[in-house]
């Protein structure tokens, strides 16, 4: 009689995700992060940028469509490699999408928290928060905050203002709380661990890696001062605990080819 293939555990996973964020939420709290990578004269600067931005679209379509490639590997036949990596990338696809959604246009909106920049901005003198925010839309508050840091370009903070930075701000005018850069990256980086460590071999040793990533863009976000240590640390705990959901649910069992599940 066949054996029953057993439970999978997803411990090493969860003590991960739980180490990233205690050391992210330690280094966001403690270290004098906040505003470390704005101007044009801060070494890290775009370092930090590009952190931040590989966890946008062109970061997180990559590491998907990376991991969508991983999961068609492994599995034998054109058919069934074809549903499977439809059926990851679409899945995924679904749940951050659906995320960002709620995030932006109910969980932020109703706590209505300002950007740490603009709260800068505003006690430098250079605009007034009440008044960007009163604007409903992205785009007239992008526009309007481009136009007061070119009406100000002599004043101290918009000319050390590094010009990358300027237009990140300028891109990024929402509200602040939580982070959905930062919940996005823990609850990926949960998934990939995942995929990880079940998929690659010897995959246990290189877990460590996508929880890397998450905190690196944790972080990135209160140097760029675009988020505060409250809204990264909000942020990375609801991601990963709906990362975390996601697996106890089983539903990523199904991608794994039936040999895994029997080991």
């Amino acid at each position: 009689m066949k054996d029953e293939p057993q439970p999978i555990s997803h411990r090493l996973i969860f003590c991960h995700a739980a180490v990233a964020f205690l050391v992210t939420s330690v280094v966001a709290w403690t270290f004098p992060l906040s505003f470390s990578a704005f101007r044009a004269d801060q070494s890290l600067s775009h370092f930090w940028l590009f952190i931040s931005d590989s966890g946008a679209q062109w970061g997180v379509g990559s590491a998907m469509l990376l991991a969508t490639a991983l999961v068609a590997a492994n599995h034998a036949g054109i058919k069934t490699r074809t549903f499977k990596a439809i059926q990851f990338f679409a899945g995924l696809c679904i749940v951050l999408a659906t995320l960002a959604l709620i995030n932006e246009f109910v969980t932020k909106p109703l706590i209505a928290a300002h950007r740490p920049f603009v709260l800068k901005l505003e006690e430098a003198g250079l605009l007034s928060a009440d008044e960007l925010y009163a604007l409903t839309g992205k785009p007239d508050r992008t526009d309007f905050l481009r136009k007061i840091l070119e009406e100000n370009s002599d004043h101290p903070l918009v000319r050390f203002l590094d010009p990358h930075i300027k237009e990140h701000w300028a891109m990024h005018t929402g509200f602040s709380f939580p982070s959905g850069h930062s919940q996005n990256a823990f609850l990926f980086a949960v998934i990939l661990g995942f995929l990880i460590q079940h998929l690659l071999p010897n995959g246990k040793r290189f877990v460590w890696i996508p929880f890397l990533w998450a905190s690196g863009i944790c972080l990135s976000r209160v140097a760029l001062g675009v988020h505060s240590p409250l809204d990264i640390t909000v942020g990375a705990l609801t991601g990963g605990i709906l990362g975390s959901l996601i697996l106890m649910s089983g539903l990523l069992n199904k991608i794994l080819p039936t040999k895994t599940l029997e080991d």
